[in-house]
């Protein structure tokens, strides 16, 4: 009996030495693993202010940004995206080189105007987080999978959307309130209807320096370009509040940045 035991001990540990350690997750061509189109989102960053005459949160001008990369699986990426510096909008055209490395989760991706991306990718690809590497800012945000193309205004028409988010007003705008620098901040939370004849409508409800004002009307118009990106030319209470977006993977979210000078403003739209 102890001679069989001692056999059978023998046997599963020769069984189990038979096979190598486990090995870590690896590709064989890790940068193919980024071959789609994303829209990015940056709602919350900040850059060192050096010599520019904007407005400022101590030592630094904040910036939110939208677009979209579409990388070619390659270690080639291209796109363009909008720029919020301050209240101000700056569209760029994008260009540069990825890197995704061999544990296929982590890379680099490097812009031709020198700013660079640490990525962590997620989610089987359908998301890639980032953190700016590039000295002087401070941001991070999310790219995800944008909607099939070619996108019509027929991708959002008959669509309703809820959204939470929060910015920056230029003091020059906010009188009155109380400041965080050379802003009054607010946030806000509400609902917009993209419609059939091209209008939108919806209620806002901001909180700016502190006060409430519920129940503000959204009403306007909204235009979808083939890359699915696109505009909103509307008003809040009557005040120009347009945005530039882009239209997430399903239509089920739509990323925006506003276009108003001096307001700092991004976020998303959640489908109801």
């Amino acid at each position: 009996m102890k001679l069989s035991i001692i056999c059978v001990v023998v046997g599963v540990v020769l069984l189990f030495a038979g096979f190598p350690p486990e090995a870590k997750s690896s590709c064989a061509n890790p940068n193919s693993i980024l071959n789609a189109t994303y829209g990015w989102l940056n709602d919350d960053g900040l850059i060192a202010s050096g010599n520019s005459k904007a407005p400022k949160v101590g030592d630094f001008v904040p910036l939110v940004q939208v677009g979209q990369i579409t990388f070619d699986g390659n270690g080639n990426f291209s796109g363009s995206h909008d720029t919020n510096l301050g209240g101000v909008l700056i569209p760029h055209v994008d260009s540069g080189t990825y890197i995704v490395n061999s544990d296929c989760t982590t890379g680099t991706v490097s812009f031709d105007n020198g700013f660079t991306m640490s990525i962590g990718i997620t989610s089987g690809g359908e998301e890639i987080k980032y953190v700016s590497s590039t000295a002087g800012g401070v941001n991070s945000g999310t790219l995800r999978l944008v909607a099939a193309a070619p996108c019509s205004a027929g991708t959002l028409s008959g669509n309703s959307y809820g959204y939470a988010a929060h910015g920056l007003v230029a003091a020059g705008n906010g009188n009155g309130f109380p400041r965080v620098g050379g802003f009054v901040p607010f946030a806000d939370a509400g609902q917009i209807s993209f419609l059939i004849d091209g209008s939108v409508s919806g209620t806002d409800n901001v909180n700016l320096g502190g006060v409430v004002s519920p129940g503000q009307p959204i009403a306007g118009t909204y235009s979808v370009n083939s890359d699915c990106s696109g505009t909103t030319t509307m008003t809040i209470a009557g005040v120009d509040s347009s945005w530039s977006f882009v239209i997430l993977q399903g239509a089920d979210q739509v990323i925006f940045v506003a276009i108003p000078s001096g307001v700092v403003w991004a976020g998303t739209l959640t489908k109801d």
